[in-house]
């Protein structure tokens, strides 16, 4: 009867802990990289460029224009009823007349203001803003804070100038595609994807905070028309 000598196995034990030791800190490497994208490390968040945001800007200003004929109309509406009640049709006249037309301009630019600030701050995203998959946030990655959207808002008639171009120039020179307005409130405009959920507000929210800044904008529209006329 033969014994068969047992297979060496020296060689696979000593490399398998050496694999082991080389790979190790490799893997943790690669956790760490995935992990700063998410934890507001500088320059992890890409912000989205100038077009993209100009298509967000062009559906909030579609809204804003419709909460503007809206209060219009039903302004009207009321100042009709009294007109009747009162049987003098003298309050529908002030309405068209041109005085007060620069009242009207500053409450719609403020009404705009408010539509935005409440939406970016208490959210994150307008209506445009949100279609399109886009979100406001600081530049750590942490939820866009009112006093910042107030400030991008503010900071939008400067941005605006020659049909954007201010925007769009200062734009190009970060990588995070900051206009004036996110450079001085510290936001980045980025797409949902890129943020953690912690940071991210859900859709039910937005319903609620969408409907306060409507009726925020369309106060502030039928404010400049009450001005308007007893002026």
């Amino acid at each position: 009867m033969s014994i068969l000598p047992l297979p060496d196995l020296t060689p696979e034990i000593s490399q398998a802990p050496a694999n082991n030791t080389v790979s190790a800190p490799e893997n943790i490497h690669l956790h760490l990289s995935s992990l700063e994208a998410y934890t507001g490390q500088p320059g992890a968040l890409a912000g989205v460029s100038f077009w993209p945001r100009v298509g967000a800007r062009v559906i909030d200003s579609i809204v804003h224009y419709l909460v503007a004929v809206s209060s219009g109309f039903v302004f009207g509406v009321m100042l009709a009823i009294v007109a009747s009640l009162r049987h003098n049709p003298r309050p529908l006249t002030l309405v068209g007349r041109p005085n007060g037309q620069l009242t009207l301009v500053f409450f719609s630019l403020v009404g705009m203001i408010a539509l935005e600030t409440i939406c970016e701050g208490v959210h994150g995203s307008t209506l445009g803003k949100l279609l399109l998959g886009f979100v406001v946030v600081q530049e750590d990655g942490t939820p866009c804070r009112v006093r910042s959207a107030f400030i991008r808002s503010l900071a939008y008639f400067v941005d605006g100038l020659f049909f954007g171009l201010i925007a769009y120039f200062a734009m190009q020179k970060t990588p995070q595609e900051q206009r004036h307005g996110d450079d001085w409130a510290h936001t980045i405009v980025c797409r949902r994807a890129q943020v953690t959920s912690p940071n991210l507000r859900g859709f039910g929210q937005f319903a609620m905070v969408f409907l306060l800044a409507l009726m925020a904008d369309a106060t502030l529209m039928i404010t400049g028309l009450l001005i308007k006329i007893l002026a």
